[in-house]
């Protein structure tokens, strides 16, 4: 049987078995082939397999960018596994462990399908599941965000299937192949057929304006949906589909890699600022999730190859601090019973092992040295500034101020978790969490496993992933490898960090003096609901003058382009509705307009 059909097979032929087996068997057997596809994709580096050629249609094939993405999902997808092995609501078990290997089975069919029709199938497959997943979800809510993500999810497949075809009758001799189309912006469908992918690859990152699905479906599904899709498999998935279209699919010109870094900037810093005032820690996370897509929207659309290596290295990055963060989250609320961070706090001692993963990934996605989440935001700037010396002074001031406001989105990014993680871990303990226990080891030890990719793909990022993995991709690329990647020693400032660390612990330990204080209210001692938690000061963000406008008309969702079209669809509806009130003398009527307007047309 041909490898990469095998590949493919294995998750799918266990996701239908899982159907008719018990729990514990669906875990097993879920796990081994998740084991086994992991192995093969680490294979397929040192051999690369042939393609699977049906009815002479090359349907799967595998090249450096499709690899790369197919490593990732697998290397995701069992560390999540892991986590999901124990502590899923049993409610949900077997729908879980039916549509997980289904998943899985579907994205890989997508990075790896050469055929067009292939593609699209195997896209709209892990769109499906994606709405199941979020059906999943136990909150009041829950069904109002699935049908949100489907909507977006789904439209989105429909613009695919368009662009596809539109690509079709411009190259007509290509045989539904997508490695064999290049095509060039100068006419009508061509630049339709790249808006159309466009707006398919958005949606399924979750960029600005197709992204108010994820934090709804952050906040409303199970935490293992979550980091498993919006967070990781549906991030790699948009932005594997942006890269083939702006490397493969598309010849691109300035003007285009501008508008779509601008584009990149803007999902950066409207998301960040949503992030900021939210007090359901899912609902931050999955603004968040949203705000980094935006960093590699901008490395992958720049047209220069440092800053494509970054915004590559930066896809990967995310999806492992992202899905620490979540399941981290995740194994606090399945101890105390709550995500709000209101209720939350002082949990650090009772969950030291989940307050060190979270810590290590909010150090990441905050860009803080020598993390992975530093190394990529860095790459994706030296490489933008590298861009703008080639620039003429106009667009140059364009790409600066894209740079300037995502360097400022980042510094929102490292405020915003400090406010997640002094709410959750830090400040004073409720009575009711004074006997939480640490996180079951399964959960812990696959935050332990992305806690430690975050540091060693930071400290090793040019040994490891860049030299290893990512600069063979861009040299096959159109924009080649990067010439210089700058002198920043990562090892150095680790070593750096650690000293100053141990001098700090030690000036602490010798001279500190600290005093716990009680608060009192009216002379007696403060309930738990009067106590200050760790969002108070970011309500002030939220009322400063010039930003509360811009945030009602947010929370009354005026910038979600799903509502403005519910709302305009229901509109017309509405009209619709009064129009026929079921009077024959007004469809008579009716019948005699248009019979005019047809007489006036001919």
């Amino acid at each position: 049987m041909n490898e990469l059909l095998f590949f493919i097979l294995i998750p799918l032929v266990t996701g239908i078995i899982n159907w008719f087996l018990p729990i514990i068997l669906r875990k097993v057997l879920t796990f081994l082939s998740t084991t086994v596809g992991l192995y093969l994709v680490f294979s397929f580096y040192q051999t690369a397999p042939e393609p699977f050629i049906l009815f002479n249609e090359t349907i799967f094939t595998i090249n450096s960018l499709g690899l790369f993405t197919a490593l990732f999902i697998q290397i995701l997808s069992f560390v999540i596994l892991i986590y999901s092995l124990y502590g899923v609501p049993r409610e949900i078990e077997k729908s879980f462990f039916y549509l997980y290997p289904l998943t899985v089975a579907f994205c890989q069919s997508v990075v790896l399908s050469d055929n067009s029709i292939s593609f699209i199938l195997f896209w709209g497959l892990s769109g499906l599941t994606l709405y199941l997943f979020a059906t999943l979800g136990s909150t009041n809510d829950s069904p109002v965000a699935a049908k949100k993500t489907f909507i977006i999810i789904g439209g989105s497949d429909a613009f695919l299937l368009m662009g596809i075809i539109l690509l079709y009758i411009l190259s007509p001799t290509s045989s539904w192949s997508l490695s064999s189309i290049s095509s060039n912006l100068d006419n009508n469908y061509s630049i339709i057929a790249f808006v159309f992918l466009l707006i398919a690859a958005f949606a399924k990152a979750g960029a600005f304006p197709l992204h108010t699905w994820v934090p709804d479906f952050a906040q409303n599904s199970p935490v293992e949906s979550s980091a498993f899709l919006p967070a990781s498999l549906d991030k790699l998935l948009g932005i594997f589909l942006l890269a083939k279209m702006l490397t493969q699919i598309f010849i691109v010109d300035l003007v285009v890699n501008l508008i779509l870094i601008s584009l990149g900037a803007l999902t950066v810093i409207t998301a960040v600022m949503m992030a900021m005032i939210q007090h359901n820690g899912y609902r931050l996370l999955g603004y968040h999730a949203v705000s980094q897509v935006g960093y590699m929207v901008m490395g992958v659309a720049s047209g220069h190859p440092l800053a494509f290596a970054g915004g590559i290295f930066h896809m990967i990055n995310h999806t492992i601090y992202k899905s620490n963060l979540f399941l981290s989250l995740g194994s606090v609320e399945k101890r105390t019973g709550t995500p709000d961070l209101n209720e939350l706090g002082g949990l650090g001692k009772n969950m030291p092992l989940t307050f060190l993963m979270a810590l290590i990934g909010a150090l990441s996605i905050s860009g803080i040295p020598p993390f992975n989440g530093f190394f990529s935001k860095w790459m994706i700037y030296q490489g933008l500034l590298n861009k703008t010396s080639t620039l003429s002074e106009g667009y140059q001031i364009w790409l600066l101020i894209c740079i300037v406001i995502a360097i400022f989105g980042s510094a929102l990014t490292l405020a915003s978790f400090l406010k997640f993680l002094h709410a959750t871990f830090l400040g004073k303990k409720t009575e009711k969490y004074k006997d939480t226990k640490e996180a079951p080891f399964n959960q812990w030890f696959a935050t332990g496993i992305l806690s430690l990719l975050c540091l060693v793909f930071g400290v090793f990022a040019v040994v490891l992933p860049l030299k290893k993995l990512i600069f063979p991709l861009t040299e096959t690329t159109l924009l080649g490898k990067p010439e210089f990647i700058g002198l920043y020693e990562p090892v150095n400032l680790l070593l750096l960090f650690i000293i100053i660390f141990l001098v700090g612990m030690i000036i602490y330990a010798t001279n500190a003096r600290v005093r716990f204080d009680e608060v009192y209210v009216g002379g007696t001692p403060a309930f738990d609901k009067y106590r200050v938690s760790g969002t108070e000061f970011y309500n002030e963000v939220r009322n400063f003058p010039l930003l509360k406008a811009v945030y009602n008309f947010a929370e009354r969702k005026y910038f979600d382009l799903y509502e403005l079209f519910k709302n305009f669809t229901l509109w017309i509806s509405e009209i619709f509705q009064k129009a026929h009130p079921g009077l024959l003398q007004l469809y008579l009527l009716y019948l005699l307009i248009g019979f005019m307007i047809i007489m006036l047309l001919l």
